[in-house]
């Protein structure tokens, strides 16, 4: 079984939650897990998960997103089934987020151009996920710009790699080139007010991290009365 878990975004002036990421994970035992290959979920399956979760989402949300992996993001049958059920899916605004994980074998730049455009003409918002890191390096981000509704910089990837001293280079670029370029941008891996306080003199329009929201569970419609979840696994 898969369900949706959700991780807020929040607006910047006033600070509150107005979106939804949406994580995929499938039920191993007592806990939800990270599953092993994505793959194996038709698009039909995730359009239909989403047919069934969206509308139980509180209603001051605006709009929601999904990950896509680039294997997913160039298969037109993800393109095909989003853009058959945005409708069904208003007043909320569905988005993809192409992820900087590397494929294999090798997508092209190409691919994902071509990819890219389909979802601009089928009216979903294009979501650069982790710019700046693994595939989605400057030349990918530039070049997908004409459809490319927003930016995320993701403060936890230094983290990771014991390299907070480059946060501040990396994020004085990618501000600019969203300024620049006119994207929204937004920061993820926000943990504690050091990090918010880094962020005063940038416009960005959303925040997203542990420090102000963890992921949660979001039942279906059949299921909002449940009052009880399981541990989230990243």
């Amino acid at each position: 079984m898969i369900r949706f878990w959700g991780q807020s975004k929040f607006s910047v002036e006033p600070l509150s939650p107005i979106s939804y990421e949406f994580f995929l994970r499938e039920k191993d035992g007592d806990s939800w897990v990270l599953p092993q290959n994505f793959s194996q979920f038709p698009p039909s399956q995730i359009a239909d998960l989403l047919l069934k979760t969206v509308p139980a989402i509180q209603k001051n949300f605006k709009e929601i997103s999904i990950n896509l992996d680039p294997e997913q993001f160039i298969d037109q049958g993800f393109c095909q089934a989003l853009h058959a059920i945005k409708a069904q899916l208003q007043p909320i605004i569905l988005s993809v987020e192409l992820t900087e994980h590397p494929a294999t074998p090798m997508i092209s730049n190409q691919q994902i151009l071509a990819a890219a455009k389909n979802f601009y003409h089928a009216g979903i918002h294009l979501i650069v996920d982790d710019v700046g890191f693994g595939d989605n390096q400057i030349e990918r981000v530039r070049m997908l710009n004409p459809c490319v509704h927003e930016y995320k910089f993701a403060i936890q990837n230094f983290r990771s790699m014991h390299n907070m001293d480059q946060v501040i280079p990396a994020l004085n670029f990618w501000n600019h080139e969203a300024n620049i370029h006119h994207k929204l941008f937004t920061v993820e891996g926000i943990e504690n007010r050091d990090d918010l306080k880094m962020l005063i003199n940038y416009h960005v329009d959303m925040l997203q991290g542990f420090g102000l929201g963890h992921p949660v569970y979001l039942p279906t419609i059949s299921e909002r009365h449940a009052n009880s979840v399981l541990p989230f696994k990243i």
